[in-house]
């Protein structure tokens, strides 16, 4: 996932408090003149259009309330926080799981109140962050992909240093939050420790990363440029999430997840009760009513993310592309990084891994 800008969608734009900073926003249906106003920011993506699509109207006629949204990443829907810190607007926001550290270290979310969102209960316990502070809804792995007519898949990651595949290999780009899910992975190679240790001694796998300079074909930055190992162009590409991969794989084209002996990563799209919320109970509510299976169950077949709440069934067309139940997530290997711990050396990482494939 690319930490971008917010997005400008549709007719409205307001202003953020003293700050007179603009963000985009959405008026969603029809509303009386007296309705409260719940204002949240969702992700800049196809399942951020999706609840606006398929959530909200809902949520409005039920509650009778006008909703507004931004369209941001989540490091964009961090800033709209701080921005409005001293004339609090937003109610609810969405972020990455990579987020939630920093914007409860910064005192700009809340606890999540289980008594006013009673679907926390039926949430994996490894989907809630930061003591409650934020909870994961939608669920990609994140590993190395494939075309499987060409490929098999990836016993161990130690395969993509193989000098068989020189000038094959399609790279994340450092923007993107995958960049350090690759150099956990080379720590872990050249220390035999396994990730979730790996990624707290990574000051010994840059030589391993170097390594692997000779494979590369090309750094990408497009979700779009997965389509080049589709195409025969590259052989293996990665680090990504499956949601950027599945949804070709569901239209029948050549590209498969791989995930090797190692493990892989969890990428999770989470939300979070604004700091001083104009509309508490409301985000509460809008919070609950996409953890509700239902609506869990929708955005999963819609986006090929797995859900965070237990208890749902898929139909094996569906299921067979989600980390889901929980016991599938365990048996992939799936882990969610310390990112409390990688966000604040994240910065000098980068720089240095930039260094590693431009020099």
């Amino acid at each position: 996932m690319e930490i971008g800008p917010m997005k400008l969608t549709r007719r409205t734009l307001i202003k953020a408090g003293a700050s007179a900073v603009a963000f985009p926003t959405i008026i969603s249906r029809s509303w009386a003149q007296d309705a409260k106003q719940l204002h949240v920011g969702v992700y800049n993506s196809a399942l951020g259009k999706l609840i606006q699509k398929e959530v909200i109207p809902k949520f409005e006629a039920e509650f009778k309330c006008r909703v507004f949204t931004i369209e941001g990443a989540t490091l964009s829907n961090i800033a709209a926080l701080r921005a409005t810190r001293d004339t609090p607007r937003f109610s609810m926001m969405m972020m990455d799981d990579v987020g939630i550290p920093q914007a409860k270290q910064e005192g700009l979310i809340d606890k999540l109140d289980t008594g006013k969102i009673p679907n926390l209960e039926k949430v994996y316990k490894r989907y809630l962050f930061e003591e409650g502070y934020g909870v994961g809804f939608s669920i990609s792995s994140a590993a190395m992909f494939i075309n499987p007519q060409v490929t098999k898949p990836l016993e161990s990651y130690e395969q993509i240093f193989d000098a068989k595949y020189r000038k094959q290999i399609l790279l994340n780009t450092p923007k993107n939050t995958q960049s350090v899910l690759m150099l956990i992975v080379a720590t872990a190679l050249t220390t035999g420790k396994p990730l979730q240790e790996a990624q707290y001694l990574v000051d010994s796998g840059w030589d391993k990363l170097a390594a692997l300079k000779p494979n590369v074909l090309t750094i990408y930055d497009s979700e779009a440029q997965v389509l080049q190992v589709a195409q025969g162009q590259a052989t293996i590409g990665g680090i990504e999430y499956s949601k950027a991969i599945y949804p070709h794989t569901a239209k029948g084209m050549p590209i498969d997840m791989t995930f090797p002996k190692e493990g892989a990563f969890t990428g999770i799209n989470s939300m979070t009760l604004v700091k001083n919320a104009p509309e508490p109970e409301l985000a509460c509510a809008l919070i609950n009513r996409i953890l509700e299976p239902s609506v869990a169950k929708m955005l999963s077949e819609q986006t090929l993310s797995a859900p965070s709440v237990g208890g749902i069934d898929f139909k094996p067309e569906t299921a067979k592309f989600l980390a889901y139940p929980d016991t599938k997530a365990t048996d992939l290997g799936l882990f969610t990084p310390d990112w409390k711990f990688i966000v604040p050396r994240r910065g000098p990482w980068l720089e240095r891994y930039n260094q590693v494939f431009t020099s």
